[in-house]
């Protein structure tokens, strides 16, 4: 069944679960500054550097599906049961995402048990974000722009196929570790060349 009232409370909802998610990833590092001395500041942050960067990229990786989620759902104002359960599982990866990113800290970004988990993570957030523009595709009469539904399900699809790669190659190479997460930036590339493939077929049809 197809609802209009109470879509801003699960557009509001997820929103600020993602904000506290994502405030979670820095409350380590601002425990442990907490008992840091003024002449112990220098090894401090040379300590807590690790942990930094892997709070600026797990923020990164969340901010990015935020942004993704926000562009699927602004494409819409109506909901159902099917879409809320997706977008719920959706909500618990991002709620999970400061553990793994915990578990490499304090291990180190070639543990592959702790790789896994946190490409793993990332994986369901974007099957989820893919299920739900699916979703959102086949019941047009949820949302204002159908047109649009088609570009975003091929960026959506091909980042859960890298993400795939990423999680199989971190864990199979555990030397690698994290570093398979940069075969991501090969996105952008992948969907001009089958949005390039897609208009040529058209035009030979």
């Amino acid at each position: 069944m197809i609802e209009f009232k109470g879509y801003d409370r699960l557009v509001n909802f997820t929103d600020a679960v993602v904000a506290i998610a994502a405030t979670l990833l820095i409350l380590p590092v601002v425990d442990a500054a907490a008992h840091v001395t003024r002449n112990d500041a220098d090894t401090f942050i040379r300590q807590v550097m690790p942990q930094l960067l892997m709070f600026l990229l797990s923020f990164a990786v969340i901010a990015n599906f935020w942004l993704e989620h926000h562009r699927l759902f602004r494409r819409i104002d109506k909901f159902d049961t099917t879409l809320i359960v997706l977008n719920f599982v959706w909500i618990v990866g991002i709620v999970v995402m400061p553990v793994p990113t915990a578990l490499i800290v304090k291990g180190n970004s070639h543990d592959s048990l702790a790789v896994a988990f946190y490409i793993g993570t990332m994986l369901l957030i974007a099957v989820f974000q893919l299920l739900m523009n699916r979703h959102i595709l086949r019941r047009p009469e949820l949302e204002h722009d159908h047109d649009k539904a088609h570009t975003r399900i091929l960026g959506d699809a091909i980042s859960a196929g890298y993400l795939f790669i990423a999680f199989m190659v971190g864990v199979l190479v555990p030397q690698i570790g994290l570093f398979a997460l940069f075969i991501m930036f090969l996105i952008p590339l992948t969907v001009r060349v089958v949005r390039k493939a897609q208009a040529g077929r058209s035009q030979r049809a």
